[in-house]
């Protein structure tokens, strides 16, 4: 598009009046930075070599020391080479005592539900003479802009995005995970078709049973199996009568043909059965899975690719009396959990992992390295979170690598990626720079129990308290607020603020809270934000643990 001219001013006060245009322009995006931001993007130059450092390129192929050349968002270079004379050149100092730095490729989760905020506006968007829980030709266009943050975070760069209500809940598209949008980061739209069968008709309308869902899933498949074949014969012989048109289900013409996966969200071992029986052989079917698959692996039909989530059990705490009555099937479930991702595999099962019904995201790796612990191989679980969906989602000649023509898509770890809590010091997404908040040794221990106030959009100052224990570099604690006692999902001490991190989905949100406090002596004052929007905190020390065991 040819810029606009300036009449009054000569063609050098042209210039300099665009070059100032563009400082006051960056300056006050720097401006808009909040102060406590927990990444910080750095998208210039174009051209970058990342020097000397360890990459894994694939699954069990490793650089031990290498360059990275990354030209206008795609990889140019990997290996032993000479930095591009153009390139920013970007080296990092370990010491002796430090852990390497390690170039992942960027991990891809197979399963990121999006929710909508406004069920009633769905359910007027429903054609009239279908069902409100059919919904095979909705598609995702919503960017959930929280939740790609805290997956970004984790290390994620790249994304299946599925719709997250109905029965038949519709298509799915893959994107990237960066800035902009959906517009900027889509890279292929219409990837798979999504199914729950634990949705239930809204303001008690048929069905409101489990026998109702199932009942009305095989009849929009038969009916949708009709519809297919009404329409090929009438294309045939136009003299016949032409058939009627269900609105939606032309959609699942691509499932029902075997081109277009199913992918089913179970939660139990009944369901992942009643679904394997449920659904024709013909149907490329795929599972959400649930962790416990190993209880029936014996009895399962066929063997079908599983998303598996690592929502691991905890150990009971028998040091409460509150704990100490377990059941022997959940004490069997707490020890062989670990073992069920490499279970499936050693049956033929291909398996995927998704952070998907996790707090945090991030957590995925500390459970990950439990079942490496418990015999899955550590290879196999870095596949599973990059070549792997890479290849189903049809992007895997671009992406689940550190590789030339590939995007550049990566992660920088500082040591191993699953460990309990890995330290991911960057995230690069088409080039686009992420460097993560780097943490700096506590200088205040927050222990104790705090008063909050929380200044929420809309609701005007909430009540909360906060209860930590532990040391400042391994804290545990609760928030109570709003009637709810929520686990804290990721604590950490950073020189004088505390961060903590909250699941959403307790207080009917999705994704994370954040909140960030800064903290003199036993005044605290910070920010938060979630799915909710942006508040501020205030908080109150008013005992420290030493008090609270003196009372008990």
């Amino acid at each position: 598009m040819p810029a606009l001219p300036l009449n009054s001013a000569a063609p050098g006060r042209r210039t300099t009046l665009a070059v100032h245009g563009r400082l006051v322009l960056l300056l006050a995006a720097l401006v808009a930075l909040p102060a406590a931001a927990a990444e910080l993007r750095q998208p210039l130059p174009d051209v970058h070599a990342l020097v000397g450092v360890r990459v894994v390129t694939a699954p069990g192929e490793v650089l031990e020391s290498a360059t990275v050349v990354v030209r206008d968002g795609v990889i140019e270079s990997v290996g032993d080479v000479e930095p591009p004379a153009d390139a920013a050149v970007i080296e990092f100092e370990r010491g002796e005592d430090q852990p390497p730095l390690t170039v992942y490729p960027g991990l891809i989760d197979p399963y990121l539900v999006v929710e909508t905020d406004d069920e009633g506006d769905q359910d007027e968007s429903v054609p009239e003479g279908r069902h409100a829980l059919i919904r095979p030709d909705a598609t995702v266009d919503a960017w959930p802009g929280d939740t790609v943050v805290t997956r970004r975070q984790a290390g994620f760069t790249t994304a299946l995005l599925a719709p997250g209500e109905g029965l038949l809940r519709g298509r799915s598209l893959v994107a990237n995970l960066g800035e902009g949008g959906l517009n900027v980061n889509r890279l292929r739209a219409e990837v798979a078709q999504h199914a729950h069968l634990h949705e239930r008709g809204p303001s008690g309308a048929y069905p409101q049973s489990l026998m109702g869902s199932v009942a009305l899933f095989r009849q929009t498949l038969l009916d949708a199996r009709w519809q297919q074949r009404a329409q090929q014969a009438w294309q045939a012989d136009p003299a016949q009568a032409r058939p009627e048109w269900l609105p939606g289900l032309d959609a699942l013409a691509p499932v029902l043909d075997g081109e277009r996966p199913l992918v089913f969200e179970t939660r139990d071992v009944h369901d992942t059965l009643r679904i394997l029986e449920l659904v024709d052989d013909d149907i490329d079917l795929v599972l959400v899975g649930h962790g416990a698959e190993y209880q029936r692996l014996d009895q399962f039909p066929r063997r079908v690719p599983h998303i598996l989530t690592m929502d691991l059990p905890s150990a009971p705490d028998v040091e409460d009396e509150t704990d100490r009555d377990v059941s022997l099937e959940e004490l069997r479930h707490w020890r062989r959990a670990p073992e069920n991702a490499q279970r499936l595999i050693e049956a033929g099962v291909p398996v995927l992992f998704t952070a998907h019904g996790l707090g945090n995201p991030a957590d995925l790796f500390g459970h990950l390295a439990t079942a490496i612990e418990r015999g899955l191989d550590a290879d196999r679980a870095l596949a599973g979170l990059t070549t792997g969906p890479a290849e189903w989602l049809g992007i895997g000649d671009r992406a689940g690598r550190v590789a030339p023509g590939f995007m550049a898509n990566f992660v920088l770890v500082e040591g191993e990626l699953f460990a309990e809590k890995p330290t991911i010091s960057e995230v690069w997404i088409d080039g686009a720079r992420f460097e993560l908040a780097k943490l700096e040794p506590p200088a205040i221990d927050p222990a104790g129990t705090w008063a909050l106030t929380l200044g929420l959009p809309g609701m005007g100052d909430v009540d909360a308290e906060l209860v930590l224990s532990g040391e400042p570099t391994s804290l545990s604690g609760t928030l109570s607020a709003m009637g709810n006692d929520t686990p804290l999902s990721e604590i950490r001490v950073s020189g004088k603020q505390l961060q903590i991190r909250i699941d959403a989905s307790r207080y009917g949100g999705s994704g994370t809270i954040a909140i960030d406090m800064d903290i003199e002596g036993d005044r605290g004052r910070g920010t938060g934000s979630g799915p909710f929007g942006e508040f501020t905190v205030r908080g109150q020390r008013t005992s420290d643990p030493d008090e609270e065991d003196a009372h008990q």
